[in-house]
C-alpha cells in the first residue's frame, strides 16, 4: 500500500489541484488517498493517523506550487518554518525551527531521479527541486521524514491547473488529465522501488 496525500484549498487559492487528484486517486487499489488539513501541526497529526491505520510501504505527498508549471519533485525538506501567509487557521509562523534538535534539512527518500526520468519519458514537464519551501508543505515533509526515517517518504509539488493562471504572461499551469498521468507514474515508481 502506498500512501497518497494533497492538500485542501488555503490562502487566495480557491481549489487545489491536489485536492482534486486525491479524488482521483481515492479507490485504486494498493492507494490509500487522503486530503490534509493546511495547518502547520493539523497536516502532521492527521498523517500520523494515516500512518498508523494503513501501514503503507511508503508515502508519497502532493502539493501547490502556485509559481511553478512543472512537476517538482523535492530533494530536500528544510528544518524551517517561515512565511508570511498564515496556515488555515490562522497561525504565522516565522524563523522557527521545526525540530531544534534535529539536523537543517532532511533528503528525501523516494527515488527522486527515477521519478524524474519517468515523467520526462512520458512527455510531462518534471524536475528535481532543491527544497519544498518553508510553508505547511515542508513542514509536513520533514515532519514525516523525521518521525518515519525507516519508510520512504518523500514530497511533490505540482502547478496550478491552467485556468488559475490564464492572463499571467508566460504561464500554463497544468490540466487535470497531465496531473493525473503524472501523479501515478509517480506512484507507480514508488511502488517498483519499495516492492525490488
Amino acid at each position: 500500500m502506498i500512501l497518497v496525500t494533497g492538500f485542501e484549498a488555503f490562502a487566495e487559492h480557491a481549489a487545489n489541484p491536489t485536492s482534486w487528484l486525491i479524488g482521483r486517486l481515492a479507490g485504486t487499489p494498493g492507494i490509500a488517498a487522503a486530503v490534509l488539513p493546511v495547518t502547520w501541526e493539523g497536516s502532521v497529526a492527521r498523517l500520523a493517523e494515516l500512518v498508523e491505520l494503513h501501514r503503507p510501504r511508503a508515502v508519497v505527498s502532493f502539493g501547490l506550487s502556485f509559481s511553478t508549471d512543472r512537476i517538482a519533485v523535492e530533494r530536500v525538506a528544510l528544518n524551517l518554518d517561515e512565511s508570511d501567509r498564515p496556515d488555515n487557521s490562522g497561525e504565522f509562523r516565522r524563523g522557527r525551527m521545526i525540530a531544534p534538535e534535529a539536523p537543517a534539512a532532511l533528503w528525501s527518500t523516494l527515488p527522486v531521479e527515477a521519478i524524474v526520468d519517468s515523467l520526462a519519458a512520458a512527455e510531462l514537464p518534471a524536475g528535481a527541486s532543491a527544497h519544498a519551501g518553508t510553508y505547511v508543505c515542508n513542514h509536513l515533509f520533514f515532519s514525516a521524514r523525521r518521525r518515519w526515517p525507516d519508510l520512504p517518504v518523500g514530497f511533490v509539488h505540482v502547478p496550478p491547473f491552467p485556468d488559475a493562471v490564464a492572463g499571467l504572461p508566460g504561464r500554463a499551469g497544468l490540466d487535470a488529465a497531465a496531473l493525473e498521468r503524472g501523479a501515478r507514474l509517480v506512484v507507480a515508481v514508488v511502488r517498483d522501488a519499495v516492492s525490488g
